[in-house]
C-alpha cells in the first residue's frame, strides 16, 4: 500500500495506512506531493496569465478595429486641415507678394513725384529769373 493507492474502505482509516508506511519513505512522499502542489499552482497561475494576455489580446483585437477607425477619423481631418492651411498659406503667399508689388511700385511713384518736384521748383526758378531779366531789360 501506497499513498497514491486509495484503500476500498474509502480513506476512512488514514491513519492506519500512514502508520504502515515507513517514516522515510512517507516523509518523501509529502515532499514529493508538496513539489507536485507548487508546480501545479505555478502551473495554473502560468495558466491564468496566459489567459489573461488571451483576454487582452481579443479585448485588443475588438477595441484595435475601433481604435484604427478613430485614428483614420483623426487622420482626415488632420488631412482637411492642412488643406485648409496650404490653402490659407497660398493666399498669404500671393498677398504679400501682391503688398511686396505695390509698395514697390509705391517706391518708384514717390521717387517719380519726388523728382517731379524737383524738377518743377528748378521751372520756377528758372521762370522766377526771366521774370527778373525780362523786368531788368524793360527798364
Amino acid at each position: 500500500m501506497t499513498v497514491n493507492t486509495p484503500p476500498e474502505d474509502g480513506g476512512i482509516d488514514l491513519r492506519g495506512r500512514l502508520a504502515g508506511i515507513p517514516r522515510n519513505r512517507l516523509v518523501e512522499e509529502v515532499v514529493a506531493r508538496w513539489d507536485d502542489v507548487i508546480r501545479l499552482e505555478g502551473e495554473i497561475a502560468n495558466l491564468r496569465r496566459r489567459l489573461r494576455e488571451v483576454e487582452l489580446v481579443t479585448e485588443d483585437g475588438v477595441l484595435e478595429s475601433s481604435r484604427i477607425s478613430q485614428m483614420e477619423e483623426r487622420l482626415r481631418v488632420a488631412d482637411s486641415k492642412i488643406r485648409k492651411l496650404e490653402g490659407s498659406l497660398v493666399n498669404e503667399k500671393s498677398r504679400r507678394k501682391s503688398i511686396e508689388e505695390d509698395s514697390s511700385r509705391l517706391l518708384e511713384l514717390q521717387e517719380e513725384n519726388s523728382r517731379l518736384l524737383r524738377n518743377e521748383e528748378e521751372l520756377l526758378l528758372l521762370v522766377l529769373d526771366m521774370e527778373a531779366e525780362i523786368d531788368r531789360l524793360s527798364k
